[in-house]
């Protein structure tokens, strides 16, 4: 799993749309949550990940980020390391936040070291990749940009691996880690597959339907597990 905490949000409302209902229903589901946990401490990306089954994640953080303003949580935001910030939230009756907040940066820090994000990221890819050949694919390429007599040079990025079963040949790429797989990298495999003319295989952990319909418009797939 790849711990990742505080980046960009990965979807903007724009301004001269009306404001997303979702975000309200959000706030209110965070409401009864916190009453119901007044003696813990969340981080943001925790809440998107308890929720993730009803609310997007940027809906989360917007709802979060509204609560906070209202006065109905509070916040500590904490440097994990250079350019990247945790930030926690707690009931605002919570006295001893503080030592909830120092306990989970020290586990955080030791499961956001690059060498585990990366290994467990590998181990999902193997998983899956032997998942797969186990089912009667066939292996055609693993880390690659080339497919037949096609290479991608538009960009740097490669597939997970290329597989073929029944006359069928898919481009596969595997996302195991906490925030939904990036846009412009969504946008960049699924070219990159209608370029090799590879079907697109997308295994995740979770991600959006509206990701997964553009997967599915593509003429490919969308597969998620639980993690």
């Amino acid at each position: 799993m790849e711990y990742d905490y505080e980046g960009p949000e990965q979807e903007e409302w724009p301004e001269n749309l009306p404001r997303d209902v979702k975000i309200d229903e959000a706030k209110r589901e965070l409401e009864k949550f916190f009453a119901g946990n007044r003696d813990k401490v969340y981080y943001v990306k925790q809440l998107e990940v308890f929720f993730e089954k009803r609310f997007y994640h940027w809906i989360v953080a917007k709802a979060v980020k509204e609560l906070v303003g209202d006065g109905l949580l509070g916040e500590e935001e904490i440097a994990l390391q250079r350019g990247t910030f945790v930030k926690f939230l707690f009931d605002k009756r919570l006295r001893y936040y503080k030592r909830q907040i120092n306990r989970n940066i020290e586990v955080i820090r030791a499961y956001s070291n690059p060498n585990i994000a990366i290994a467990c990221g590998r181990q999902a890819e193997v998983l899956f990749f032997n998942a797969l050949t186990g089912c009667g694919f066939v292996a055609k390429g693993q880390n690659t940009n080339e497919h037949g007599d096609r290479k991608w040079t538009e960009t740097e990025n490669d597939l997970d691996f290329i597989l073929g079963k029944d006359g069928i040949t898919y481009g596969c790429e595997v996302k195991n880690k906490w925030d939904y797989i990036e846009k412009d990298e969504l946008a960049v495999k699924l070219s990159m597959s209608a370029f090799l003319g590879v079907k697109p295989l997308f295994i995740m952990r979770y991600s959006p339907k509206s990701y997964n319909w553009e997967i599915a418009q593509s003429g490919g797939y969308a597969m998620i597990f639980e993690a």
